[in-house]
């Protein structure tokens, strides 16, 4: 493909530019400076917060001064999820952004596209001086990959936009008018060790397995590796006696984990009889994921002994809360056909004397998010533990009768001859924290095709960025 004939040739620059500067959650100081130097350079009104949230202004063409103005919005930071044989350090490493036909991708690692598409197509549309529009308000947040910080910190006072186009969907010809609200819960499991005795090590990992994002894909029953650690150790311990530590598995809540793993110590002259167990039990569990396409792989290889395990009756604690903690999709929403509550077991961690089980929460319905945390602290309590929620963002309700929709829909199909799909979302987008912020706001969120996003698979569709390009430069030009 030729990207010099596109007009988004400048979005996919910009895009480039911005996949040089490190930006996972928590480390976007660097690429937030860059945009304040965009800004500036071009003479452009420009605040950036301490949370590190930027945002940019610019005048209306002209003509159009007395339209209403328009706010772009999106998100600086990415997921950082990599394939394990890959080396990259997301601290200091840019991400490469490959062209393969009609798609972009990266070299083993998340693209960036969620949300980095944004950005460039903002500042592509800030930097021309051709582009038709009323005032433009850019909003670029931070940390929204982990709870949304960078909304829930962001002054809006400077914002007067009341028109909103986020970009941070992942389906062209679909206009997301809702979303799930949701948090971040983080089991605390006590653990108490023993001297590991004469045993044999082992460490056991589960891996193969598709993971995705916690929202948009939670509805494709994919397998959930910390799940699967849980299983495999409970039908190991159920046949031979086994100490465990160094638990791990997944790397962001929500996103569903592809991989864990753990150490194993074994009676002497085990590893054989346990070997043959997994191998079984893989067996099973991918013809239970058959329809999903997975190849699921369950390894157990010998490796040197650590000084100490989990007790028998912390491990067992712990494999309880794993095996019982609720997951996936939880409740449906029946009218939509779409889910309503769902948890993600995202992330375990073994620190000195605890297991940590972090959890991504969703839900449309305030009354259930609550519900679903209630049950992971109830039994969380009962193994002993303790529980506490974190980055609680609202849902953000459908308002059938905003103008801007029906603008936006309007001037799609004059342009694509076919009307824009309009739903909610069961992913959290940033709309229902500035819906807060901004009283009587209408918004809508739109992009490109972006496929299986926060894992290493992430790619974007080139066709798919070009005809969103132009929508956007329509709907900015049109509206009224």
């Amino acid at each position: 493909m030729d990207i010099n004939s596109l007009s988004c040739k400048r979005v996919l620059y910009w895009f480039e530019e911005i996949n040089k500067i490190p930006r996972g959650s928590g480390n976007e100081k660097a690429v937030s400076d860059m945009l304040c130097s965009f800004g500036k350079e071009r003479g452009l009104y420009v605040r950036q917060d301490e949370a590190n949230n930027v945002i940019i202004k610019k005048p209306a063409s002209k003509g159009m001064e007395n339209l209403p103005p328009v706010l772009i919005q999106g998100h600086m930071d990415m997921v950082c999820e990599k394939n394990a044989d890959v080396n990259h350090d997301f601290e200091k490493d840019p991400i490469a952004v490959i062209y393969d036909g009609d798609y972009i991708h990266a070299d083993g690692t998340t693209l960036g596209a969620d949300d980095g598409i944004a950005v460039a197509y903002a500042l592509a549309i800030l930097e021309s001086n051709e582009i038709v529009h009323p005032e433009l308000q850019v909003l670029i947040t931070t940390d929204e990959e982990v709870g949304m910080g960078g909304a829930s910190a962001v002054d809006c006072r400077d914002i007067t936009a009341r028109r909103v186009i986020n970009i941070d969907s992942e389906d062209e010809g679909v206009f997301t008018v809702g979303c799930a609200g949701g948090m971040k819960t983080t089991s605390r499991i006590p653990v108490q060790y023993e001297a590991t005795g004469q045993r044999e090590g082992a460490w056991l990992t589960v891996g193969g397995l598709m993971g995705g994002h916690s929202g948009v894909d939670i509805i494709k029953e994919r397998a959930n590796a910390n799940k699967l650690l849980a299983r495999t150790l409970t039908t190991l311990s159920e046949k031979m006696d086994i100490r465990v530590s160094s638990i791990y598995g997944g790397a962001k809540d929500n996103a569903i984990p592809r991989d864990a793993g753990c150490f194993v110590a074994l009676r002497p002259g085990g590893f054989e009889a346990a070997a043959k167990i997994i191998k079984e039990l893989e067996a099973t569990v991918n013809k239970e994921y058959a329809a999903q396409k997975e190849t699921i792989v369950l390894n157990i290889k010998q490796c040197d002994l650590e000084n100490k395990v989990f007790t028998d009756e912390s491990l067992k604690r712990v494999l309880a809360v794993i095996m019982l903690m609720p997951n996936g999709v939880l409740a449906m929403n029946t009218e939509l056909g779409m889910p309503e509550t769902s948890n993600n077991t995202g992330v375990l961690k073994t620190k000195d004397e605890e297991v940590d089980i972090t959890c991504a929460v969703r839900s449309s319905v305030i009354s259930r998010k609550y519900e679903v945390y209630g049950k992971i602290k109830a039994l969380t309590e009962l193994a002993g533990g303790s529980c506490e929620y974190k980055g609680n963002y609202p849902a953000w309700e459908y308002k059938r009768d905003s103008e801007l929709l029906k603008q936006g829909e309007k001037i799609f199909e004059s342009m694509y001859g076919y009307k824009p799909r309009v739903e909610t979302i069961h992913a959290g987008l940033e709309c229902g924290l500035l819906g807060e912020k901004l009283p009587g706001a209408e918004m809508i969120s739109i992009g490109p095709d972006i496929l299986d996003i926060h894992t290493p698979m992430e790619r974007a569709n080139i066709p798919s960025v070009e005809r969103t390009w132009k929508f956007i430069l329509s709907l900015l030009a049109e509206l009224r």
